[in-house]
């Protein structure tokens, strides 16, 4: 009885030292990762926005553009994933792996997509999707000189390099900010620490095997799939000797984004061995031609169409840059100067015929002066909104508007915002929302309104679409 009197009086004190000194107590949890993904967390916050945020390296096999649309093997799985949930797909291009990593953790991006070998340093605070594939890292040397004319291949076989331990007091060739990824640890072991790493700045794996292939230096190391596919474009390479075991090659997410990787792993999971994997992985890198378009346009000196010289003339005659120029033409005809829509507007341009007349172009002109008749368009624009419109940037997005449906319907539109509070002067969720309300009687019989009812919606997707693809061009063009 006063057991059960004590022990009742000791409940009672430790339940009153609970409430009242709320620090003082605190329940365990079991994962301190888990507490903001169980309600969604960053998968729930990429379907909110709408984007899956994604950081590449620029191996030219990853992501490159040909024709003015962008490729590459990790390019088309991250639109693959981001098509899966439902979302676009913004691409971050960044040189240094560790870099992207610390990416990922400020929150700066969801997903790192580059060959980033799973390692006890590289794991702190990362999680590693299931693999998309599996590789190893190989040794990439030059075969003999005149290989072609010894006897046999076992003669070739001997002057290679088969034994690790063969590297002493050789020197290897690696991308400075990348030694962390590559397996050196049995290089060095073998060779008692006596094989030289030399690190070059702004070079990426891709030059470093072409500068073997070439004899501008004697070593360096690659993922195999990536050595395989230079090997066949270089038949002097030998890329035969691993010096890493097999490992998944594998995306990277912040730890605690469960949701998050359990989709990406669900996706894998489903998609790995089916044709969608097995025909981007064999059209990078056992396809000699993709190859050699991934090669031909790196990425700090890609080119984006065929008219790059003519648009980059106009531009620099109505100082826009000229990708955007590029990514507007992208929009209206692909670069297809023989283009010619249902209601009329022809070439690269898409020019009505009677606006094309007035700014020097017809149908039979040439791409050049389709481009320089357009540019013209836009430099007219830009004056007629240079007043109601003074900050540039937002300038651009009046002057695409009024490009896809004309300046009346825009001014109509700026009119109906400035009617009813909002800024005329901002495009999005301003102008741009009294575009979209022309479609309704009571804003398009609006005595403001003088050009009556129209459909924006085709209009807000052209403004949203080329800023979009000026994004893409501005990662894979300089200026």
């Amino acid at each position: 009885m006063q057991n059960r009197f004590f022990k009742r009086i000791n409940t009672t004190i430790l339940f009153l030292f609970i409430i009242l000194v709320p620090g003082s107590f605190t329940l365990p949890q079991q994962n301190n990762y888990l507490s903001h993904d169980d309600k969604g967390g960053l998968l729930a916050d990429i379907q909110r926005r709408g984007k899956l945020v994604a950081i590449t390296d620029d191996n030219p096999f990853n992501y490159f553009t040909y024709k003015g649309e962008p490729k590459g093997y990790q390019y088309d799985m991250l639109e693959s994933f981001a098509g899966f949930l439902g979302v676009e797909l913004e691409l971050i291009v960044e040189p240094d792996p560790h870099r992207a990593l610390l990416y990922l953790r400020q929150r700066q991006v969801d997903v790192v997509a580059m060959e980033l070998p799973a390692s006890a340093e590289l794991r702190k605070g990362i999680l590693f999707t299931e693999s998309l594939f599996d590789s190893k890292q190989v040794l990439v040397q030059r075969k003999p000189e005149k290989w072609r004319r010894m006897k046999d291949m076992a003669t070739v076989e001997k002057l290679l390099v088969r034994n690790l331990g063969d590297l002493s007091n050789k020197t290897i060739a690696l991308p400075s900010h990348k030694n962390k990824q590559f397996y050196l640890s049995d290089i060095q072991h073998a060779t008692s620490n006596s094989v030289d790493i030399i690190a070059y700045n702004d070079v990426n794996v891709v030059e470093l095997i072409e500068a073997v292939a070439f004899n501008e230096v004697d070593y360096t190391i690659a993922y195999e799939h990536t050595a395989l596919a230079l090997a066949r474009i270089y038949p002097d390479l030998d890329v035969n000797t691993a010096v890493s075991p097999e490992m998944g090659i594998s995306w990277a997410v912040r730890q605690g984004s469960v949701n998050l990787i359990s989709e990406i792993n669900k996706w894998i999971e489903e998609r790995r061995d089916g044709r969608e994997f097995i025909a981007s992985y064999s059209k990078y890198y056992e396809n000699s031609r993709w190859a050699r378009l991934a090669l031909g346009q790196k990425l700090q000196y890609q080119g984006i169409s065929d008219y790059d010289e003519h648009i980059k003339h106009s531009g620099n005659m109505i100082n826009w840059d000229w990708r955007l120029i590029a990514a507007l033409i992208y929009k209206e005809s692909k670069f297809s100067p023989d283009a010619v829509s249902h209601r009329g507007a022809f070439g690269l341009m898409q020019l009505m015929p009677h606006t094309a007349k007035r700014f020097g172009a017809d149908i039979n002109s040439t791409p050049a002066e389709q481009i320089a008749a357009g540019a013209k368009l836009i430099q007219y624009l830009d004056k007629l909104f240079i007043k109601t419109v003074p900050d540039p940037e937002e300038r651009i997005k009046f002057i695409l508007a009024s490009y896809n449906i004309g300046q009346a319907h825009i001014i109509d539109a700026q009119k109906l915002a400035l009617k009813h509070g909002k800024n005329p002067h901002i495009w999005y969720d301003n102008v741009e929302y009294y575009l979209l309300a022309k479609s309704k009687p009571e804003f398009y019989n609006d005595p403001v309104v003088k050009y009556g009812k129209v459909k924006g919606i085709e209009t807000q997707r052209f403004v949203r679409d080329v800023l979009a693809k000026y994004d893409q061009y501005k990662t894979l063009a300089a200026r």
